[in-house]
């Protein structure tokens, strides 16, 4: 398997732990991104902000399910969408060493 097609396995596996404790408490999860995006927004004070911002901004104002769909798709835009996810913090490093090393061994 190439190196960037790696990459994405190992981000929609995390991306799809993001997802579950998405479904279990959205209002934790989803406070916590609006969080990260706010903290990373002041980076950005008296400059233009990156388009993925305000596009993962959109995202969570609106309803659970389409954040989830962004979270476990596998078209273009979820994939360009998650290489830059707001959702640091929801699952921890323990978690994210388990994937990686799932993902490299060639499980999914």
């Amino acid at each position: 398997m190439n190196a960037q097609r790696q990459i994405e396995r190992r981000i929609l596996a995390q991306h799809r732990l993001i997802a579950q404790r998405l479904q279990a408490d959205p209002e934790a999860v989803l406070g916590q991104a609006r969080a990260n995006l706010t903290r990373w927004s002041r980076r950005y004070a008296g400059r233009r902000r990156p388009g993925w911002m305000d596009e993962w901004e959109r995202l969570l104002e609106g309803p659970p399910e389409r954040v989830l769909g962004v979270l476990t798709g596998e078209d273009e835009e979820s994939i360009r969408l998650r290489s830059s996810s707001p959702f640091a913090g929801i699952i921890s490093q323990k978690e994210r060493a388990a994937i990686i090393k799932r993902v490299r061994d060639g499980a999914s």
